[in-house]
C-alpha cells in the first residue's frame, strides 16, 4: 500500500510520524509521501516581498523542515518524498489525492490540542481513499484491532484491505456487530418482547459467525454482537471498543459515485469526531 500522510506543522506531526515509522516497519507499506497544504493567497500574493530575509522559496523551506521532522522521528530518508500543495484550493488538493497512486491516507485528528476538525471532515467526505484518523493519545503500534461489521460488501472490502495491509500475526483482531430490531415492528410493538430480542440476537450471531468463517481468520471467541437498544450504533461501537481496550477501530464505507459527493455514513462520521479518542480506519 502506498501511503500519503497529511502534515500541518503542529505538534501532531511528531505523533503521526512516530506512528508512521512503526506502521512502516510492521505493515505492508510501499511508497510514502508527506504532504502539506498551504493557501499562499490567504497570506499574501507576494509572500517573499513581505519576508525579504528569506533566502529560499517558502515551499523549499517547508520541504526542508518536513524532511528534518521525518528523519528526527526515525523515518529513513529513502522511504519518503515530500509534496507542498500551494497552488489552488482544497478542491484541487482533493482531486490530486484522488488521482494519485496513493491508496491509503493518514491524518492526525486532534482530541486534546485545539483544532476545528473541519479539514479532517472534508477529507473524509471528498477523498476516495482509505483513511486512518489517528490521535494524540493513540499508541504508535496497533495491537488490538476492532473490525465493525454490517455484512455488506463494504465490510468484505475492509477485511480484504486489512489482510493486505496488516500481517495477521502482528495484532489481535476482533469482530463486532451492533444489531437492531427491524423498524417494521415499531408501529405494532411498543416494547420489544424478550422472545423477539432473542430471535434477532440469534440471527445476528449466525450472520457474524458466517462472516467470520468465510472472510476472516478471527477466533470465534473474538466475535461478538450487541443490541443497540435506545442508544445509537456509533455509541455502542465506541463504548465496546473502550471496554475492550481497542487501539484501532476499522469499518468499511461506501465510495464516491459520479453523481454525488462521498457519503461516508452517519456512523463513520460520528466515530471520527474530535470527542472520540480511539483512532479510526475508514476503508473505501
Amino acid at each position: 500500500m502506498n501511503v500519503l500522510v497529511f502534515m500541518d506543522f503542529s505538534d501532531m506531526d511528531e505523533i503521526v510520524l512516530k506512528q508512521l515509522v512503526e506502521i512502516g516497519a510492521n505493515w505492508n507499506v510501499g511508497e510514502i509521501c508527506l504532504t502539506h497544504y498551504i493557501e499562499l493567497q490567504e497570506i499574501t500574493d507576494d509572500f517573499s516581498s513581505q519576508f525579504p530575509e528569506l533566502d529560499k522559496p517558502l515551499e523549499e523551506i517547508l520541504q526542508e523542515e518536513l524532511k528534518e521532522k521525518a528523519e528526527a522521528a526515525g523515518l529513513n530518508k529513502d522511504r519518503f518524498t515530500i509534496k507542498i500543495h500551494s497552488k489552488g484550493g482544497k478542491e484541487e488538493l482533493m482531486a490530486w489525492v484522488n488521482n494519485s497512486k496513493y491508496d491509503f491516507c493518514i491524518l492526525g485528528k486532534k482530541v486534546i490540542q485545539p483544532g476545528s476538525g473541519v479539514f479532517a471532515a472534508k477529507v473524509a467526505r471528498f477523498i476516495d481513499k482509505s483513511i486512518l484518523f489517528t490521535t494524540e493519545t493513540s499508541r504508535t503500534r496497533f495491537e488490538k484491532i476492532l473490525l465493525t461489521v454490517d455484512f455488506s460488501g463494504h465490510s468484505k472490502k475492509a477485511v480484504k484491505f486489512l489482510n493486505q495491509l496488516i500481517p495477521h500475526e502482528s495484532a489481535e483482531f476482533k469482530l463486532f456487530h451492533a444489531f437492531q430490531v427491524p423498524s417494521v415492528y415499531f408501529p405494532f410493538v411498543k416494547k420489544y418482547s424478550e422472545k423477539l430480542m432473542l430471535e434477532e440476537r440469534k440471527k445476528a450471531e449466525k450472520a457474524l459467525e458466517h462472516f467470520r468463517k468465510k472472510y476472516t481468520r478471527v477466533a470465534k471467541e473474538n466475535a461478538e454482537v450487541q443490541y443497540v437498544g435506545e442508544s445509537s450504533v456509533d455509541k455502542v461501537i465506541y463504548n465496546y471498543a473502550r471496554t475492550q481496550q481497542i487501539e484501532l477501530m476499522v469499518m468499511g464505507i461506501k465510495g464516491k459515485s459520479d453523481e454525488e459527493d462521498l457519503l461516508i455514513g452517519s456512523v463513520a462520521e460520528k466515530l471520527i469526531l474530535s470527542d472520540k479518542q480511539i483512532p479510526v480506519l475508514l476503508v473505501q
